[in-house]
């Protein structure tokens, strides 16, 4: 293999790599800065309890009958703990080992993904389901810079999810599908454990979609977007 080969099969991985990490470390500046940044941003939430979906009894009731699944429970609960940043990087490492050019893609996806939600959150907020039923029964984590209660709506776990799962949904190998199937019930985990409201979850999947949908037209990686 000639020294140019050579240097555009290392640049084939370094590049998609570069991506990556250079939409984590804006997602995780961000969080760090938002109390600066989105301290001006409106919160909705008033407006968010007028829609169904989002009454105590409903979220009580979902996150009681996943509570009384033992191995639901801890399923949904082990999906929800991995539903973000192993996603995004086991997603991410998968493709890369499989198809430099769609490990590509979904990194683009992903920084685009971020660069959306902190568009949204630097101007409108919602609070999550237990700060506003506090007696929920279920341990939650305290609000932090890694985990700012109004990253909420659209829901960035199942944004981060649903361009995954796109990803993968797309490969042909057998373990695509399998990783695809398990990223895929991420949201749902995310409303049974209330963690997020419905409107959370759906808007992240929608916002998801789009990005995955029409990212194409703001890079340019090669190869084909479903």
């Amino acid at each position: 293999m000639g020294t140019a080969s050579k240097t555009e099969t290392l640049w084939s991985y370094f590049r998609p790599s570069l991506l990556l990490v250079a939409a984590y470390l804006y997602w995780t500046a961000y969080s760090f800065l938002y109390p600066l940044i989105g301290r001006w941003a409106l919160n909705y939430t008033d407006l968010l309890l007028r829609l169904p979906g989002t009454s105590r009894t409903f979220v009580l009731s979902l996150l009681m009958w996943t509570e009384a699944h033992h191995l639901i429970y801890r399923f949904m609960d082990a999906l929800y703990a991995a539903g973000f940043t192993w996603v995004l990087v086991g997603t991410f490492l998968y493709l890369l080992y499989r198809d430099r050019n769609a490990a590509g893609r979904v990194a683009e996806e992903y920084l685009l993904g971020f660069l959306s939600l902190s568009f949204i959150f630097a101007f409108a907020y919602v609070l999550p389901p237990h700060m506003v039923y506090p007696d929920l029964p279920r341990h939650y984590s305290p609000p932090g810079w890694q985990a700012r209660p109004q990253f909420v709506l659209p829901s960035p776990h199942c944004t981060v999810d649903t361009i995954s799962f796109l990803a993968l949904i797309g490969e042909r190998h057998r373990a695509s599908k399998l990783l695809a199937l398990l990223v895929g019930l991420i949201p749902l985990a995310t409303v049974l454990l209330a963690e997020h409201w419905v409107w959370d979850a759906v808007s992240g999947i929608l916002l998801g979609w789009l990005i995955h949908r029409y990212s194409g037209k703001v890079f340019n990686f090669p190869g084909k977007r479903g």
